[in-house]
């Protein structure tokens, strides 16, 4: 690999999204940011917590509901679908 190729790599990274409730076909540029990861490994695991979580009975957080913590994705941070449209 490449110096460069590899430098770019160690750029990148991984942005859990959130839909807004009801919203889940809206651009992903208008997606909430849930937190950043370094890798999309962490980020998948990051994702599953979450979703385990808000399936959970007790789960009362009206910032994130289920239906939207269970549509979320994790998207590299050089995505073009990130771009506002």
């Amino acid at each position: 690999m490449k110096p460069r190729h590899a430098a770019a790599l160690a750029l990148m990274g991984w942005y859990l999204l959130i839909p807004t409730p009801g919203h889940y076909d809206a651009p992903l540029s208008y997606w909430g940011h849930y937190d950043s990861y370094d890798t999309a490994k962490e980020c998948s695991e990051a994702q599953l917590e979450l979703v385990k979580r808000a399936e959970n009975p007790n789960w009362k957080d009206p910032r994130l509901p289920v239906g939207s913590v269970k549509a979320s994705e994790c998207i590299a941070s050089d995505d073009p679908r990130l771009k506002q449209q």
